[in-house]
């Protein structure tokens, strides 16, 4: 047999193994492209998640620096170092071995829910804290004379000065000297500032809830309207003006358009 037969022979021999280690490198080659491909898309998503985390967490801090704040204001504002209500979240929720994204979102997801809950907690107890503060700095309570002053004429009937009649006094009368302070029996926003025929110089304090203030007989209002005034703040200065028989202050309280004794409000 010649050697070009020979080598004919080997190489047709040879075809099968040859076509077979080529299949088997062709299999390997997509194997490993596919495999390239499941962890590029497996990097994608954990990228993805990561994202996503990043974000929760970014959400997370904002929220707990929000109550931070809170707390600090409610600790500033109303003294609560002590009475502060701290809700302690959960150690083992972020401390301890997370078994994938899905156990770390959930982990998450319940230190969101008690950080919110918390949040809830305190808006609804500094909501509390700023009513009973302003209703306590609204309450009127106080002198309107600095310093008191005697009290010329009670609440109730009384006998006119100008006409000698009975006739009833919707308030209370205090005598003084001429540019004596007048000062607001409690906070709120002034609603009149004008000259009454019958009251002279006169300014008018809303307090909310219906409750107002009447100073009248003023020689010099100190405040305009629309302004608003703390409780002791002075809004005049008295005077003899309107329908008066001498230099004193006519102040009334009232609870919508009824007239109550002042003597109620003022101190013990």
């Amino acid at each position: 047999m010649s050697d070009y037969r020979l080598f004919l022979l080997l190489a047709v021999l040879q075809l099968p193994v040859m076509l077979y280690l080529y299949s088997q490198w062709q299999n390997a080659e997509q194997q490993q492209l596919q495999l390239s491909r499941q962890l590029e898309q497996q990097q994608r998503s954990q990228q993805r998640q990561l994202g996503r985390i990043g974000q929760r967490l970014g959400q997370l801090q904002a929220e707990l620096g929000q109550l931070s704040a809170v707390g600090q204001r409610l600790v500033r504002d109303y003294d609560l170092v002590d009475e502060l209500p701290l809700q302690r979240l959960d150690a083992n929720l972020l401390q301890r071995p997370f078994n994938g994204f899905a156990d770390l979102h959930l982990a998450l997801t319940q230190v969101s829910e008690q950080t919110r809950a918390y949040g809830m907690t305190l808006a609804a107890l500094e909501s509390l804290l700023l009513s009973l503060h302003i209703n306590e700095i609204t309450q009127i309570q106080g002198h309107p004379v600095p310093g008191y002053s005697r009290m010329s004429s009670t609440f109730g009937q009384r006998r006119d000065p100008f006409t000698g009649r009975t006739r009833w006094h919707r308030g209370l009368d205090f005598s003084g000297q001429q540019g004596q302070p007048v000062a607001a029996t409690a906070a709120g926003v002034v609603s009149v500032v004008e000259q009454h025929p019958e009251f002279g110089g006169l300014v008018e304090i809303n307090h909310g809830q219906g409750w107002t203030t009447r100073y009248a007989h003023l020689d010099t209002q100190l405040v305009h309207v629309g302004e608003r005034v703390d409780k002791g703040q002075y809004v005049a200065l008295m005077g003899r003006t309107g329908r008066a028989t001498g230099v004193h202050l006519h102040y009334e309280v009232l609870k919508g358009n009824k007239q109550l004794d002042p003597a109620r409000f003022l101190p013990n």
